[in-house]
């Protein structure tokens, strides 16, 4: 069974998107670690942006998604990756699982960095929102609502 890590270093970035309550909404930004996890394997799927975990630091179990129905986008981000069906073979299943941990990594990377340019931003949901905005302004300016799915080989 296949486990997903983030580095060590992103730890208390994980903490205080996970654990501690905004003041925005008094609600934590991300309610479970997956989620993060997710958010930030989009992120860094949409930067083209994948680093290994080099100091594994704790992890989320192959069955946490699997029983809250988000092993989907695991395999979402496997597909896009590789770009052929093959993927989903299951002599694969680890590799997808690695695809999608590096997207993660990666993407935590970014978030940090975009918290650490806006220190006043306490609870950092302001930052978050705005890097949203940016990305979807971006999206519809070039028109780039879905991925071209003509690319993928099955």
């Amino acid at each position: 069974m296949a486990q997903v890590y983030r580095d060590n270093k992103f730890n208390q970035l994980t903490e205080r998107l996970t654990n501690k309550k905004t003041n925005f909404c008094g609600e934590n930004i991300f309610t479970f670690k997956y989620d993060l996890m997710i958010f930030s394997a989009m992120i860094g799927f949409y930067y083209g942006e994948n680093t290994t975990v080099n100091d594994k630091g704790n992890e989320i179990k192959q069955d946490t998604f699997e029983n809250n129905n988000l092993d989907v986008y695991v395999y979402l981000c496997a597909l896009q990756d590789k770009k052929s069906g093959e993927i989903f073979r299951e002599k694969n299943d680890n590799e997808c699982w690695k695809i999608f941990e590096s997207y993660a990594n990666s993407g935590l990377g970014i978030i940090d960095n975009w918290l650490l340019d806006s220190p006043g931003d306490i609870d950092g949901v302001d930052t978050i929102l705005n890097e949203m905005k940016k990305v979807a302004a971006e999206m519809l300016a070039t028109e780039e609502v879905a991925p071209n799915l003509g690319d993928l080989e099955f």
